[in-house]
């Protein structure tokens, strides 16, 4: 099966980072806070919002420093705002703040400029708009408008990821036609309609591009489908709330965000790490310094994750009971200690083995790209290839290592 060039141009992405943000922020308790908790001024922050276009711009920036090559930002989450200039559809926008601006124009400016591909959010599932309740078919010509006007008021948009369309399973949401609208005026952006946390990977219109795995960590992906080859995406957050949350400090580890980087490239998928955004567009401090860590693991490795799209590059599974794996010419090794003294490293300076079996090429050599140092290997005339990985360096540790793989022509 072929593969369209937008969904072989987007694999390649390999990462991207999740940006929630809207009038949630001022009380900054979570992106649903106004569904769940019924906060009684939460509108209040509609007339408050005004934020310095100076963060939007340092987001981007941050997101490209930092290894990232897209950006998906709510232009308009379920609490109905829009971050951007309606035009008069609705006075629930960004241009009827104090603020008086168009965000999403900052944004995408911003993004064109740094060479990283905006992406917009828009949920589907809408709390403030009385037709969405009333009279859907009417909310629903109104987002089709809504979405024109960011089709071709913003210059090239990588894609869309709409959210929500499980609020109403069994509804006619139209899809089709909102689709051939965005493929009509953005023939190169994506499709993306996350299908939520019960149906991870579900199909469920023929026009979208890629497959959802909201907080998944799936094992395997059928990429093949009905019509076409799809790609996929999974999602994190760094803590337990999409939106910015001042009481959440449960924060994953760096450990957690590399080792989702690596498995979810091992199933042929890209990874969205999110964070919320303060009221005032700056990234909370926290979340920065996880952004650079990753930026960091990026920088020495990020080479392994761009250039093993699934459609091209096939994965092998090391044997036994380990989750290591080579995938294009990479290999990615998981839980390898430190070289040291046996008092302080705990036995980190030995060597593993890791066996691949029937690997089908003959290797000439096997290059940490850390420090580029070699790695012992054997491999049996039937292509078992074994190889010896050895730790870091006392000093170092990068979390989960990446060697490339030259192998005879």
């Amino acid at each position: 099966m072929e593969i369209i060039e937008r969904i072989n141009a987007f694999e390649k992405l390999g990462l991207g980072l999740f940006v929630h943000w809207g009038l949630y922020a001022k009380e900054s308790r979570g992106e649903w806070s106004q569904n769940i908790l019924a906060l009684p001024d939460y509108q209040a922050a509609f007339h408050e919002f005004n934020p310095d276009n100076a963060n939007l711009k340092q987001l981007v920036t941050q997101a490209v420093e930092n290894g990232f090559k897209y950006i998906v930002l709510t232009a308009k989450h379920h609490e109905g705002f829009y971050l951007f200039d309606t035009k008069g559809h609705s006075k629930f926008d960004s241009q009827h703040t104090p603020y008086g601006g168009d965000a999403i124009q900052v944004f995408v400016q911003a993004c064109h400029q740094a060479g990283i591909k905006p992406f917009l959010y828009f949920a589907t599932y809408d709390w403030h708009d009385e037709l969405y309740q009333h009279d859907f078919k009417a909310y629903l010509a109104k987002m089709r408008q809504m979405i024109e006007l960011l089709c071709t008021n913003y210059g090239e948009i990588g894609g869309f990821w709409f959210d929500g369309n499980w609020d109403k399973p069994d509804a006619d949401w139209e899809e089709t036609a909102l689709y051939q609208l965005i493929r009509e005026k953005q023939p190169n952006a994506l499709i993306i309609n996350n299908t939520g946390l019960e149906e991870q990977g579900a199909i469920r219109n023929l026009l979208i591009d890629v497959l959802t795995f909201e907080r998944g960590n799936p094992q395997s992906i059928n990429h093949q489908g009905p019509q076409k080859y799809l790609a996929a995406e999974t999602s994190m957050t760094v803590n337990k709330h999409w939106g910015v949350a001042k009481n959440d400090i449960n924060y994953v580890s760096p450990k957690q965000l590399i080792d989702q980087i690596c498995n979810s490239r091992k199933v042929g998928a890209n990874l969205l790490i999110n964070t919320g955004l303060e009221f005032d567009g700056a990234i909370p401090a926290f979340s920065q310094s996880l952004l650079k860590i990753v930026g960091q693991w990026m920088s020495v490795y990020g080479e392994a994750i761009y250039a093993t799209n699934h459609y091209e590059n096939q994965t092998y599974l090391a044997s036994g009971e380990t989750t290591d794996f080579i995938k294009g010419n990479y290999l990615f090794v998981y839980g390898l200690g430190n070289i040291g003294n046996s008092n302080v490293v705990l036995g980190g300076e030995k060597a593993r083995e890791i066996v691949f079996n029937q690997y089908p090429q003959r290797v000439t050599s096997i290059t940490w790209l850390d420090n580029q140092a070699l790695l012992e290997f054997e491999q049996a005339s039937d292509g078992t290839l074994t190889i010896y990985a050895n730790a870091f360096q006392y000093g170092t540790h990068l979390i989960d290592r990446v060697a490339t793989i030259t192998v005879e022509d």
